[in-house]
């Protein structure tokens, strides 16, 4: 890649994948802070900017959305859930991103996230054609987005993904 043409890069956040690490972080780790969206964004333009063997400086994020599946305001108050998840999207939109959410249904064996994941693959994918991203950062931790990898690789827009597991 020429060093002179700023690479383009699209970030995408399975909320509830970030928001269940974040949260450890917060609450478990010895750090007890969630995690910077500000450290992490520098975090992959170095990645890709040693990647690509180009200055840091040409790496520009263009988008960021979060998308997460949400409690109703009534059912995250008796939770104790809504303070602590309007400081997380307050950070989010803080750092200019754009966040995402459908309510959580209850359903046969617990609440269900429907259409969360399916609604991140299409916005990631007309935001790879209608910005022509060179790359598409993608923070999850399962395989449901292998269609979307693929789909996008298709046009030539490359992918970082990032995901981590632990135990406590």
């Amino acid at each position: 890649m020429n060093n002179r043409n700023l690479i383009k890069v699209g970030i995408f956040y399975d909320g509830n994948f970030f928001h269940t690490n974040s949260s450890y972080y917060k609450n478990i780790h010895n750090i007890k802070s969630w995690i910077s969206i500000k450290g992490f964004h520098d975090f992959i333009k170095e990645q890709i900017a040693d990647f690509e063997k180009i200055d840091k400086k040409l790496i520009q994020i263009i988008t960021a959305h979060y998308f997460r599946g949400r409690l109703t305001a009534k059912e995250a108050y008796n939770e104790n859930k809504l303070y602590p998840e309007r400081v997380l999207e307050d950070i989010l939109l803080s750092e200019g991103v754009v966040t995402h959410s459908l309510l959580v249904r209850k359903g046969p064996g617990g609440r269900k996230e429907k259409g969360v994941d399916v609604w991140l693959a299409l916005e990631a994918y007309e935001q790879v054609i209608n910005k022509r991203l060179d790359y598409l950062v993608l923070i999850a931790g399962d395989g449901d987005f292998v269609p979307l990898v693929k789909k996008v690789q298709s046009v030539g827009t490359k992918v970082l993904l990032i995901g981590w597991n632990f135990e406590y």
